[in-house]
C-alpha cells in the first residue's frame, strides 16, 4: 500500500516477545506519520522487551496489554479493534503467536484481535 492508501486507516499493531520489539516502535512511529491511527496490542512477553510508554506516546492511544483492559464505553478492547481496524500488523511475528492464531488458540488479547479481525473492503487484498 502506498503512503496515500494508508491515511486515515486504523492499523491495529500487535507486538510480541521478541528481541524485535524494540524495532515495533520504529515502526509504529512510521505507521503515524503515514497518517495511520495506529492502536498498540502488546503480549505480556513483549512487555519484558520493550514498556508500553513509547507506543502509548506515539501513537496517543491507550496500549492494549491485558485482554481485560477497561475502556469507555461497552465493548472490550478487543473486540471494538477487531471491529473497526483496516489492518492488522503483527510485529514482530514470534513462532509461538503465529502456532496459536493457526491452532485458534485465543488467550490474550492479540490473539482475540487477530482472530475476530473483520477487515474491511480493499484494505488488506484486491477485490476478486
Amino acid at each position: 500500500m502506498g503512503q496515500s492508501n494508508m491515511r486515515s486507516k486504523i492499523v491495529v499493531l500487535g507486538v510480541t516477545g521478541s528481541i524485535a520489539a524494540h524495532r515495533a516502535v520504529d515502526l509504529a512511529s512510521l505507521l503515524v506519520k503515514a497518517g495511520c491511527t495506529v492502536h498498540v496490542v502488546m503480549t505480556a512477553d513483549a512487555q519484558r522487551f520493550v514498556t508500553p510508554l513509547p507506543f502509548k506516546t506515539l501513537s496517543r492511544h491507550p496500549v492494549v496489554t491485558d485482554l481485560y483492559d477497561v475502556q469507555e464505553g461497552w465493548q472490550p478492547a478487543h473486540i471494538e479493534l477487531a471491529d473497526t481496524a483496516a489492518l492488522l500488523l503483527i510485529a514482530p511475528a514470534t513462532a509461538h503467536t503465529l502456532a496459536k492464531l493457526a491452532h485458534g488458540l485465543a488467550d490474550d488479547a492479540l490473539s482475540c484481535i487477530a482472530l475476530a479481525l473483520n477487515p474491511k473492503p480493499n484494505c488488506s487484498s484486491p477485490p476478486p
